[in-house]
């Protein structure tokens, strides 16, 4: 994965400020209000590319990677 859409830079910017979190609570905290399976189908993505943990619960956090990648596609 080199290029992230809107929306899974979205889900790493909703994981910078608050995580661990649920796929429900990323889904409630994106603008565009996505449907929670589109949520889960963009972390698992996000998880195979090495930028999201999935933790116990099922709460995803940020990799270094995705702290890194969060951070440059925020510059």
């Amino acid at each position: 994965m080199t290029r992230l859409s809107s929306q899974d830079r979205s889900i790493l910017a909703a994981l910078d400020s608050a995580q661990p979190a649920t796929v429900a609570e990323l889904a409630a905290a994106l603008e565009t209000r996505p449907h929670p399976m589109t949520v889960e189908r963009r972390c698992r993505a996000l998880q195979q590319a090495g930028y999201l943990n999935r933790g116990p619960g099922g709460a995803y956090r940020l990799t270094r990677a995705g702290a890194s990648r969060r951070q440059t596609a925020a510059d």
